[in-house]
């Protein structure tokens, strides 16, 4: 009970911070663009079909299910990839360390309250947020299409809401590093820098070196056409693919094609159940990223000094 106490006035004291209220709108308002360049595309999709996705960034493919709400959906949430990312970094990266440069820890904590209730509260009330976040951005989705006249289909719709509590978990997973980064650090500034350093670095950056590092691991490149171009070129993927397993917004992004995955036979859906099983590797590593941070942050905040 206390520990929700304390995640209500998280939850408070973050909605009316300026940072949460400029990132907001900065993701509502490029979902927004996003939605009206795409709506004569949305227009034409009235037989829908099977489509290759490929995101070469996150080193991730696969084919999908095109309706015109899978198809907003799926470019949302891989879009929420970076700004879910950053605002999951920002929010945690201050909760604890701010407490203890202004004093205010030990106010809170000469209250009959735990120290597991802090940070339970911490992490609780910062999670509301980015699912207040996420549920704006997947409405403003939907209401985007209604008022475009654009029929909705009930699979994509649950298959949508599926998506969602999938990218709140990976939103969580920043927010987890961050709180992590706050109470290693003494100062928030610092903690925030490296949090939001870390997300821009994973979602925009990594991707982009990942093939240069791949490429240097698996050797000099022989002949092209000959059996040991074949040889290097299988060994060049499968360090591709390690190095992306690292990676939270890989294992993100293919488990969002996962779930729009589509059957080239069928023309449909594949069904929700295969895809996810094929795809639980990627979800374990989403919540191995989540809880392992978190578990850190908090032996270090049950152990630290807070003076």
């Amino acid at each position: 009970m206390k520990a929700l106490n304390i995640a209500m006035k998280e939850l408070y004291v973050s909605i009316k911070s300026k940072r949460f209220i400029i990132l907001l709108s900065i993701y509502v308002l490029l979902l927004l663009l996003l939605s009206y360049s795409l709506r004569d595309n949305l227009s034409e999709l009235t037989s829908p079909s099977v489509e290759k996705l490929s995101m070469d960034l996150f080193g991730v493919s696969g084919d999908v299910f095109a309706t015109p709400l899978s198809t907003m959906l799926t470019l949302n949430f891989t879009f929420f990839t970076v700004i879910g990312a950053i605002l999951g970094a920002s929010l945690g990266a201050d909760a604890i360390n701010k407490e203890i440069e202004s004093g205010t820890i030990k106010t809170l904590l000469g209250h009959p309250i735990y120290r597991d209730e802090v940070i339970n509260g911490k992490f609780l009330g910062n999670a509301f947020v980015l699912a207040i976040t996420i549920t704006i951005g997947y409405v403003v989705t939907i209401a985007f299409l209604l008022i475009n006249g654009t029929p909705l289909d009930g699979d994509s719709v649950f298959r949508g809401f599926i998506a969602f509590l999938l990218t709140f978990l990976y939103s969580l997973v920043f927010l987890s590093f961050s709180i992590l980064f706050s109470t290693l650090l003494k100062k928030p500034e610092t903690s925030m820098l490296i949090s939001i350093g870390l997300a821009i670095f994973l979602t925009m950056i990594y991707g982009l070196i990942v093939s240069l590092i791949a490429q240097h691991l698996a050797g000099e490149v022989p002949p092209y056409g000959t059996p040991a171009f074949e040889i290097w070129e299988e060994t060049f993927k499968l360090w591709e693919q390690r190095l992306h397993f690292i990676n939270p917004a890989h294992h993100y992004v293919a488990l969002i094609i996962a779930v729009f995955a589509g059957d080239r036979i069928a023309n449909y859906y594949a069904p929700l159940g295969d895809s996810l099983i094929l795809m639980f590797n990627n979800l374990s590593m989403l919540l191995t990223f989540l809880l392992l941070p978190f578990a850190f942050a908090y032996v270090r905040f049950m152990t630290s000094d807070l003076r």
